[in-house]
């Protein structure tokens, strides 16, 4: 079986590889104007859901919604290994505190682990009609 020109297949690689790059970051500049455009319309919807005191509204052109992300993080992360050792509850660790596992947690002893951190944030959401 002839062995393929190795060094010509890999300048094509390198170049196709620098081609697909350049066009990524010619789309993503391009559409950078109209994620801001949304990114501000979200930020719009949202802030009327929290005025309004809602979870979602529904409109003729489609449907509103709030829904929480959480993320947790380690305040003191020494403590929170500690704690997880202490009680091998291995399942909170993600290499960082595990979101789920934390929120489930924090429903049981309605308290987090020591030197944890956890957030909730409201992100929009829109299903058309």
């Amino acid at each position: 079986m002839p062995v393929p020109d190795f060094e010509k297949r890999v300048a094509q690689y390198v170049q196709l590889r620098a081609l697909i790059k350049a066009e990524d970051d010619a789309h993503k500049e391009k559409m950078e104007e109209k994620r801001e455009v949304l990114n501000q319309l979200n930020n719009l919807m949202l802030e009327h859901l929290n005025t309004i005191g809602a979870d979602s509204v529904r409109t003729k052109a489609g449907t509103v919604y709030r829904t929480a992300k959480r993320s947790a993080s380690a305040a003191d992360f020494a403590a929170f290994w500690n704690f997880v050792v202490k009680n091998k509850f291995w399942d909170l660790v993600d290499r960082k505190p595990n979101v789920t596992a934390v929120s489930e947690y924090l429903d049981e002893h309605k308290t987090l682990p020591p030197g944890v951190n956890l957030n909730s944030t409201y992100v929009v959401g829109v299903r058309k009609s």
